[in-house]
């Protein structure tokens, strides 16, 4: 009872945080100059949704399999494909991504089974923002080639 009185009377846990402030005061600034210079994601950042290609031949990894809409918590991606005649997989025809309710959780690329390349992967992409909302919906052009960064100006 008292102890609390003369920590209130003293002002301790002011003094406490005032220190805390006045130790790391002196470092300096820690600042990217945003359009200039991009910062570097972690190896792990869960950006926007790419499809992947195969580096050796070009050719499309999805085999339209749903499973990344299956396991989308937000029901965020549609995609649907074609057999061809003679062929044993699929083709993918479209995938759309809704991009503006998406909390970038990662499951949708974790089910995807195609080995030993995802089809599916979160990139590092994290600038998103755009001046509608028919721009945040991704079509199969942009999950391929990765959106443009725009440069804004006032």
């Amino acid at each position: 009872m008292l102890r609390d009185l003369l920590k209130k009377i003293f002002l301790v846990d002011l003094v406490k945080g005032l220190w805390i402030t006045l130790k790391y005061t002196p470092q300096p600034a820690f600042t990217f100059q945003y359009p200039a210079e991009r910062r570097q994601v972690s190896p792990r950042f869960r950006g926007v949704l790419r499809l992947q290609v195969d580096p050796e031949s070009g050719a499309q990894v999805c085999i339209v399999c749903d499973q990344c809409a299956k396991a989308c918590p937000d029901d965020l991606l549609s995609l649907g494909g074609h057999r061809e005649p003679g062929m044993k997989l699929k083709a993918l025809d479209y995938f759309d991504f809704n991009l503006s309710r998406c909390s970038f959780c990662g499951l949708c690329s974790e089910v995807c089974p195609t080995k030993p390349i995802k089809a599916l992967v979160m990139s590092e992409d994290y600038e998103l923002g755009s001046y509608s909302r028919a721009a945040q919906v991704l079509r199969i052009d942009d999950m391929y080639d990765g959106l443009p960064i725009t440069q804004y100006t006032r």
